[in-house]
């Protein structure tokens, strides 16, 4: 089985498992869903009838009317509120996959749209800016960590310990104790939000800026998850390193360092892709506590502001949204995978 074979059966199962968790999600929200519509419906209702009766002078109060329950009508059957179950089925799953969620209630974008869809994608990208970074950031320091602890007893021992303390520690708590010491006791770095106010206006400043304002919140993802993932790659390289092919890399007196980095790294690399792709994967759906704690204005802040103030469209949306990209980045995972493991790709 060649690689595009691989990608095929790849694309078949994930778009599969991407019907069957929608479709449960569905079921789940189907009374919350159909409450939603009926309100976007009438809001959608409510304003035409407001502009046509500020702009068409013209038509009497029959014509508006009819023109009203015409529309009303033609909206009831686009979300197919008229048909039957099965096809309702169809015709809602298909709005739900093309991010067609409707109207929120409350909150609307910056651009003052209050499509969900507008609003979700843009603090969407803020979401990915700051986690999918300070992922990267901590398996690549902790990919250093753990391969470096493999060769000693010593920071073996150290970097078990330090994975319990790190991974025990709430991100919240650690961000209320960054806050409190970094920037209003030393005042080095602003307390939370992504922009200064005003935010510059030169694009090289504002750059500088919003990297100023991620270093709190990158810091705490990276101090409470770096220690757990080191050892984690600790774990995969020491059972690599009593394989048959590293006790006779020794024995033919190759240095150490040239084993652990060219053949110990390369075989365990598969295990340590697995590990990284969940953690980017995961890293796409944020962290709410820590995006309310810094003021972050991603995923995580629009979800928090929905559940206070029940907006319900942006809560279903935000469901939606998040499972799809979830299932997108293990997909995009398991096309890594097979790059770096000719046996996955080939069925072994």
């Amino acid at each position: 089985m060649g690689f595009g074979t691989y990608v095929v059966k790849k694309v078949l199962i994930y778009f599969s498992v991407l019907i069957a968790t929608l479709s449960i999600l569905y079921i789940f929200t189907f009374p919350v869903i159909q409450q939603v519509l009926i309100k976007n419906i009438n809001a959608e209702v409510a304003t035409f009838q407001q502009t046509l009766v500020k702009y068409s002078h013209d038509l009497s109060q029959s014509q508006i009317r009819q023109a009203v329950d015409q529309y009303k009508d033609s909206l009831i059957a686009a979300y197919g509120l008229n048909q039957p179950i099965i096809s309702k089925y169809f015709i809602q799953m298909y709005q739900l996959m093309t991010f067609n969620f409707g109207r929120a209630y409350f909150l609307q974008a910056p651009s003052g749209s209050t499509q969900v869809s507008d609003i979700i994608f843009y603090y969407l990208p803020n979401t990915i800016l700051l986690f999918t970074s300070s992922t990267l950031i901590f398996i690549f320091v902790g990919t250093l960590i753990g391969l470096l602890s493999a060769k000693s007893r010593f920071w073996e021992k150290i970097i078990g310990f330090i994975a319990v303390i790190h991974s025990s520690l709430p991100t919240w708590w650690l961000g209320f104790l960054l806050i409190a010491g970094l920037a209003y006791g030393i005042k080095a770095f602003p307390p939370g939000g992504m922009n200064s106010i005003p935010p510059p206006k030169d694009p090289f400043s504002y750059g500088i800026d919003v990297l100023y304002h991620m270093v709190l919140p990158m810091l705490a993802v990276f101090i409470v998850n770096v220690g757990g993932f080191a050892y984690i790659v600790r774990s995969l390289v020491t059972s690599t390193l009593k394989e048959d092919f590293v006790v006779t890399a020794k024995a033919r007196g190759i240095p150490n360092s040239k084993i652990l980095f060219k053949h110990v790294l390369r075989t365990a690399s598969p295990s340590i892709a697995t590990q990284s792709i969940l953690a980017v994967a995961g890293s796409f759906a944020g962290g709410l506590t820590t995006e309310v704690v810094f003021q972050w204005p991603g995923v995580g802040l629009l979800t928090y502001e929905a559940i206070f103030q029940q907006d319900i469209p942006v809560i279903l949306g935000v469901t939606f949204v998040l499972t799809i990209v979830l299932l997108l980045g293990l997909f995009l995972g398991e096309l890594v995978y097979g790059i770096l493991d000719p046996r996955i790709k080939v069925g072994e």
